[in-house]
């Protein structure tokens, strides 16, 4: 029985601390210049770098995601001072929290890039492509990497115990996510950054096939080529995860044939994505399932279309929440061990009430979303610039 009858696992929880960071992101959004003229309706002029563009729903979706892998995590911590494991949580509703916010940044990504595709008809300038993604990619995730690193040097009081490993360990960070990096210097890293660099696998992957892969789109026989493209993600290591990126795919083609569902905008259609989710809840106890996916994939069409949840992805919170979204992905975690490691020092969390633990968790959110604003502007964002002055 927990203190005033409320289990820390309640989703209550959610949308309680949700609300405080959104309306912590919306003072930030308006009270920052920078991030008060990104988050405008319109842009001042063709070069301005967050000009609003056509799925612009998806950029505040990108927000609401990242803050949903952070629950998904918090919870798990909660576990993890209980038992000394770090699992992820069985809570149903704090699982797919984080799960669901996975499939529907796999599937985001796969359907951003294969749109392009299709459009350009297979021809992908591959240089390009990789400049790109290694500008938007990579500095974030070595700032995190060596924050992480740094973490461990601390634990372990910079005792090295294998010269070998060590520098084995930090050349797996260098490759930017494509080898996860799971431990450092012998101890694993999943508790402090939350184990998320996984994801960074897949989307490597995905950017380095994707030229490949989109020969299929040229005209004559080149079509043919996307059997064996198809078959071969079934023979990949997680090709549970690889069937996501062909239902973002399967979206590309669907929007590419119906461009506009203009009913899907209006306000009362924002209950269709919200019936989508509840249903992937009800369907399995655990995220990652073919059924769930295809659902996901028709929720996101609600999205790409225009739905935007009553109009909370249109809002400044949600825009800037989205605009910092990688760096809250990649921090969160971090932030999360900072936080509670060092309350855990003077009071064990396994014996806070759940409005204690909770309030915490906010503090962490928003610290986080703090922190992603700096890191944004001052590490993503002059990387950014350098990509032609556009997002990528």
């Amino acid at each position: 029985m927990y203190p005033m009858n409320i289990s820390p696992f309640s989703s209550l929880f959610y949308f309680i601390v949700m609300a405080i960071i959104f309306v912590c992101a919306d003072i930030v959004a308006k009270r920052i210049p920078f991030y008060s003229d990104m988050t405008r309706a319109e842009p001042k002029s063709a070069s301005d770098h967050k000009g609003r563009s056509r799925h612009e729903v998806l950029d505040g979706l990108r927000g609401i995601l990242a803050l949903g892998v952070l629950f998904q995590h918090a919870v798990t911590n909660y576990t993890y001072y209980q038992t000394g494991v770090w699992k992820i949580t069985e809570y149903a509703f704090y699982r797919h929290a984080g799960g669901e916010a996975v499939i529907l940044f796999f599937m985001i990504t796969s359907f951003l890039y294969w749109s392009k595709a299709i459009a350009s008809e297979g021809r992908i300038n591959a240089q390009r492509l990789y400049i790109n993604r290694f500008n938007r990619l990579a500095p974030m995730y070595l700032v995190s990497a060596c924050i992480v690193t740094i973490s461990v040097l601390i634990i372990s009081n910079f005792h090295i115990s294998s010269w070998y490993t060590f520098f084995r360990d930090i050349a797996s960070w260098l490759t930017l996510g494509l080898v996860t990096t799971v431990t450092v210097n012998d101890l694993s890293v999943i508790p402090i950054n939350a184990g998320i660099h996984w994801t960074l696998h897949f989307e490597w992957v995905f950017y380095l096939l994707l030229p490949f892969f989109a020969i299929a789109l040229r005209p004559g026989w080149y079509r043919f080529l996307a059997i064996p493209f198809a078959l071969l993600a079934f023979i990949l290591p997680g090709w549970g995860y690889w069937i996501i990126f062909f239902f973002g795919i399967t979206a590309a083609h669907i929007v590419r044939k119906y461009p506009r569902m203009d009913f899907l905008k209006k306000k009362r259609y924002s209950v269709l994505p919200i019936i989508g989710l509840v249903l992937v809840y009800l369907m399995q106890h655990e995220p990652y399932s073919v059924p769930q996916y295809a659902v996901t994939m028709c929720i996101l069409l609600c999205f790409i279309y225009g739905n935007s949840l009553f109009g909370l992805l249109r809002t400044k919170a949600a825009i800037f929440l989205g605009t910092i979204s990688y760096s809250v992905y990649l921090l969160h975690g971090i932030m999360l061990y900072a936080v509670l490691g060092v309350f855990n020092m003077y009071v064990p969390i396994q014996n806070l009430h759940a409005y204690t633990f909770w309030s915490l968790i906010a503090f962490s959110g928003i610290c986080t979303v703090l922190v992603s604003a700096w890191t944004y502007r001052y590490i993503e964002y002059p990387f950014l610039r350098v990509t032609d002055g556009k997002r990528v």
